[in-house]
């Protein structure tokens, strides 16, 4: 099978990775999760961990991603090329092999203890086809260099058992045949819950790993409890002459690892995994980013300098001049500058697309002005401002910050003078304010990509291009954005597969849009946005959204100081473009919008996000996003689209979702960059529950705002 030709992503999974050890590196088995070899353990990879692979064994390909998002919580996303079955009939699929999308859980209940072993349950296929269905609970125990597992399966975990389910005891619904409940090879896509730890048996499995006195290598063998003559993947029976498994991992450097095994007594498997941590990875030393100024100390007899009653417009246009120089230094540009002698406080407007972290950005900033603000003032004030609006605002005590230049001073010491002052619309109270020289214009141009993840016709269809962007800000709220892409590789023409969609074709026609469309106006789109009071945010937008839509659009976001909430609405009327990609528009319009709730969970940087409204299909419904936001700067995510399209009219999938990662561009680059790339993995491409993507969104430009996200960085105030 053939890897992704997006190599870079593979860089990107390896940046930042740490020292690997046998406990933080665990061994994947041949689904992706954590285990020996075809069976699942009770053991975990780190917090944090993100990675892909591949496993190969007759008739299966497959390839996994899979995190470790939360302590004790693992996810994997499966496509499995099943290479003796075709796809459907011929005429329809274009003689493709049978192409399989799932998703699986492993959680742990207990942790291994003096007395106890660790304890985990786990879904192998949710939200499939059910064709690798399983069900399980696993113990581990670790003695010296050996790690036992033994479990209960379910489903095809414990196929060749013929232990009665004990659930059954409970409610004769888990006494039943697996292939009528929920999702089933016949019914593929839905959420499965209805056939999750059925069946009328059970059986055994479990193994051994050794890991070895060889650095990096360890030796497995299992029981597998797997009846692979009643293999419902496949479209032929599958030789199975002996139930014991034997395989080997061998790390060959920190985060990449190879497998090799010999099962069923009939079939050599290989497996290969690349895997980073999100939470832990910095990427490479910045650097290519400027060295922080020195903290300039005032003289202690200057500190008790009086306040002149008065600081006129001269003085603090000079002043703002010399500011403005010395925050370019650091790539920052002064947007606005107020000084009020009678607060002895000054407060200085920024924008920067550099940096992340609000802490480390005021901590630049102080340092820059340092030795050049007057003595008497005590307090600095830097505000972030995205988009022309207010971000955040972060006061700090000059005093703290000098006692650090004499190291004497701590982070902490700084943060407990330190205030987050509510946001405010516009800058009515600073003395000098538009700054920045517009009109503005600034371009890039680069490769980039397009691609389509996880279709029936094969994993990865992707496009290798080169990008073209313009952005122009004629005033300070009012900005035009236009992206020209054109096609130097792809391989879209490879994709057969048409839609049979029974709603008005808002995305599934995507193919058309791949392969007409590789010489593209993808965005050509005004923004105009503004803060009508403190904590509001609005946006009216217009023009050429992105590939498939253009139109009209509006936005408003409630997002109060140092809260966790917010609430938005957002409204458009869009018209599907041609499939060409230039400037024409076919016959389908629509008007769609939300209602959407955010908010953001004190814990390991969960965030959610639930909206309510009406979607490109005109079908109405909800969606429901919940991410991991690591301290690296990487998203990981997943979602779900309920609406009132029936199930049957939705057709494969049954309801649209999913799962997203964003991985910053700081991981690979020697300098900082509040730039990402994005990726969005869809079982299926369907119609139901699909929204536009229109202009700016608000609550991604006022992101860097976050409170809990200022706290957990504040360490970044002295770097």
């Amino acid at each position: 099978m053939r890897l992704p030709p997006h190599r870079w992503l593979w860089s990107l999974l390896l940046a930042g990775s740490g020292a690997a050890l046998a406990e933080s590196s665990p061994v994947l088995n041949d689904f992706g999760g954590v285990g020996l070899i075809q069976t699942p353990s009770a053991r975990f990879a780190t917090v944090g961990t993100f990675g892909a692979g591949l496993s190969s064994i007759k008739p299966y390909n497959q390839i996994q991603l899979f995190a470790t998002p939360l302590p004790g919580f693992e996810a994997v996303f499966r496509y499995t090329d099943v290479i003796d079955r075709p796809y459907g009939p011929e005429s329809f699929s274009g003689n493709q092999s049978y192409k399989d999308r799932s998703f699986g859980f492993k959680l742990l209940l207990i942790e291994e203890s003096a007395t106890l072993p660790a304890v985990a349950i786990g879904i192998q296929d949710f939200g499939g086809t059910g064709v690798f269905g399983g069900e399980y609970l696993v113990a581990s125990r670790r003695w010296y260099d050996w790690d036992f597992s033994f479990g209960l399966g379910w489903g095809r975990l414990g196929e060749g058992g013929d232990l009665r389910n004990p659930l059954a005891r409970l409610s004769n619904r888990f006494d039943r045949d697996r292939t009528g409940t929920g999702t089933s090879t016949s019914t593929p896509g839905g959420s499965g819950v209805g056939r999750l730890f059925t069946g009328g048996t059970i059986g055994p499995f479990g193994g051994v790993q050794w890991t070895t006195p060889i650095d990096g290598l360890r030796l497995q063998v299992e029981y597998d409890g797997n009846d692979y003559s009643n293999e419902r993947g496949t479209g032929s029976s599958i030789r199975q002459s002996l139930p014991i498994n034997v395989g080997a991992d061998y790390e060959v450097s920190d985060g990449f690892h190879l497998g090799l095994g010999y099962e069923r007594g009939e079939r050599l498997s290989f497996r290969l995994s690349l895997r980073t941590n999100l939470e832990t990875g910095r990427g490479p030393r910045k650097s290519l980013d400027p060295l922080p100024p020195p903290v300039i100390v005032r003289l202690p007899e200057a500190v008790s300098t009086p306040a002149p009653a008065t600081f006129d417009l001269k003085e603090t246009a000079t002043l703002s001049t010399a500011v403005g120089t010395a925050l370019a230094a650091q790539n920052f540009t002064l947007a606005a500058f107020d000084v009020r002698p009678a607060m002895r406080s000054a407060t200085i407007w920024i924008e920067q697309q550099r940096y992340r972290s609000a802490p480390l950005v005021t901590g630049r900033t102080v340092r820059a002005v340092s030795g050049l603000l007057p003595p008497w003032i005590d307090r600095i004030t830097v505000v972030g401002v995205d988009a022309d609006v207010e971000s955040w605002r972060i006061a700090v005590n000059r005093a703290e910050f000098e006692k650090f230049g004499q190291f004497r001073g701590s982070p902490e010491e700084i943060r407990y003078s330190a205030q987050l002052d509510p946001v405010q619309p516009g800058r009515p109270e600073a003395d000098l304010s538009g700054l920045v020289k517009l009109p503005a214009f600034s371009w890039d141009t680069g490769p980039g990509f397009r691609q389509q993840i996880g279709g029936p016709d094969g994993f990865y269809f992707g496009q290798l291009l080169w990008r073209l962007t313009g952005d122009l800000r004629p005033t300070d709220n009012l900005s035009f954005s236009a992206t020209l892409t054109f096609n130097l590789l792809n391989n879209f023409d490879d994709i057969e597969l048409e839609s049979n969609s029974l709603l008005p074709r808002v995305r599934s026609d995507v193919v058309e849009y791949l392969q007409q469309g590789q010489q593209a106006v993808a965005k050509l789109e005004t923004n105009y946005i503004w803060s009508p009071a403190s904590g509001v945010y609005a946006r009216l937008s217009g023009g050429l959204f992105e590939e498939q839509y253009g139109g009209v659009a509006g936005e408003v976001l409630w997002r109060p100081h140092f809260q966790r909430w917010a609430v938005g609405i957002n409204a458009n009327v869009v018209q599907q473009r041609d499939f060409a990609v230039r400037f024409n528009f076919r016959d389908y319009r629509v008007a769609t919008g939300n209602v959407n709730v955010y908010y953001d969970f004190p814990w390991f940087g969960l965030k959610s996000k639930v909206s309510f409204g009406r979607y490109l299909a005109k079908d109405w419904g909800t969606t429901i996003e919940a991410a991991r936001e690591f301290r690296s700067g990487a998203t990981l995510g997943v979602f779900a689209t309920f609406t009132d399209v029936p199930a049957r009219v939705f057709g494969e999938g049954s309801f649209d979702k999913g799962f997203f990662l964003s991985l910053p561009f700081d991981l690979v680059f020697p300098r900082s960059t509040r730039r990402s790339v994005g990726f969005l993995f869809r079982p299926l491409t369907r119609d139901g529950g699909q929204k536009v993507r229109d202009g700016i969104d608000l609550y991604n430009a006022t992101d860097a705002g976050n409170g809990g996200r200022i706290v957990d960085d504040w360490a970044d105030v002295v770097r």
